[in-house]
């Protein structure tokens, strides 16, 4: 009995070592999402027009379920809303043109670290064709997809996720 204990008790610390660290919650989120503080000059956040408010109930908003199922496979081709925990945007517009989506900030939680895997393939390949208009930074579990309408505000987005790279680094 006492080598049933000691082998259980070497697994239950072995496992979780050779896992590597544990994925994140949905508390990472709120370390990480934009504060207004970040929005750049010119811009503000941005409003949700009348006609997508029943998706988007809010910005900044931590997405429901309903909108996650809906926007998944419109915000990266291929996104599997079954992979997503949680999801955050935040939207930014040009002050001239408050319903715009002139810069996108979505942060996103997967379910456990295989689904992220699998997303993130999809993400980079994406990030890939677009590295013009799209950064993406991951940690585990969690990923910072944002993007531009506009290749001239990318210098906005890279600003952005200098400041997001940190807060990713401190988790």
């Amino acid at each position: 009995m006492k080598r049933i204990v000691i082998i259980a008790l070497f697994f239950a610390v072995l496992i979780p070592a050779l896992a590597g660290s544990s994925p994140f919650t949905s508390e990472a989120i709120q370390k990480v999402v934009l504060s207004d503080k970040e929005v750049p000059d010119g811009f503000i956040f941005g409003k949700i027009p009348p006609f997508a408010q029943k998706v988007l109930k809010g910005n900044p908003w931590m997405m429901d379920e309903k909108a996650i199922k809906k926007l998944a496979d419109r915000i990266y081709p291929g996104g599997d809303a079954r992979k997503i925990s949680k999801m955050h945007v935040t939207i930014m517009a040009n002050s001239n043109k408050p319903y715009g989506d002139d810069i996108v900030c979505y942060v996103i939680l997967f379910r456990d670290l295989a689904s992220a895997k699998e997303e993130l393939e999809k993400m980079n390949k994406f990030a890939g064709y677009n590295r013009d208009r799209v950064i993406l930074l991951t940690k585990e579990n969690l990923a910072v997809f944002m993007f531009v309408d506009s290749i001239d505000n990318y210098h906005y987005l890279k600003m952005i996720s200098d400041s997001m790279q940190e807060r990713l680094k401190s988790l």
